[in-house]
């Protein structure tokens, strides 16, 4: 009636990948799914077993049907391999792309833009959690990167209202120079 897996598939060695599971419903259970060594998520997903060994974080296991899941996210932390790449590519500094701002943005957009991102890097968001290294090291570029670009931006704005008023006085000089008052 049920068929038994084979020697070949029950002894074979599973490797279990951190996800984010979302289920039909829209539940969402973090923890990590079963898949054969030397596989890939998506082969497990797209096969043939109609169920996927799931450990939940408390390391409960669960068998999820394959049609009660819409969606999987991996969870995996970066590597300290891929973080030493992004911490090169914050070497180059454009500030209207690191704050996502458009050239010509007043003070006000820029305050908002800059304590939006800001929020999401601060290390006092992280200061109960216990981060490997090279994640503090990557916290770190990142909000010295954002702190470099919102003081160039506003450095650079400063500069421009100066230069407006110092023009605008420059008229209003010259404005008052070229009237004449006669019968004085």
């Amino acid at each position: 009636m049920f068929n038994r897996p084979t020697s070949a598939t029950s002894k074979t060695e599973k490797t279990f990948i951190p996800v984010v599971v979302t289920l039909v419903d829209g539940e969402s259970l973090k923890g990590a799914i079963a898949i054969p060594k030397n596989s890939r998520l998506g082969d497990l997903l797209n096969g043939s077993d109609r169920y996927v060994l799931f450990k939940t974080n408390t390391g409960e296991p669960i068998y999820l049907s394959q049609t009660s899941i819409a969606a999987v996210q991996s969870n995996e932390k970066p590597s300290a391999c891929q973080l030493d790449v992004s911490l090169k590519n914050l070497e180059e500094i454009n500030p209207y792309l690191i704050l996502k701002v458009k050239p010509g943005t007043n003070k006000a957009d820029l305050r908002n833009a800059y304590h939006k991102l800001v929020k999401n890097y601060h290390p006092d968001q992280f200061a109960n959690i216990k981060l490997p290294p090279e994640v503090k090291s990557y916290l770190d570029a990142v909000i010295t990167r954002l702190n470099a670009a919102f003081q160039e931006l506003i450095d650079e704005i400063d500069r421009l209202e100066r230069v407006k008023l110092a023009e605008a006085t420059a008229r209003k000089g010259q404005n008052t120079d070229t009237i004449r008052y006669f019968g004085q």
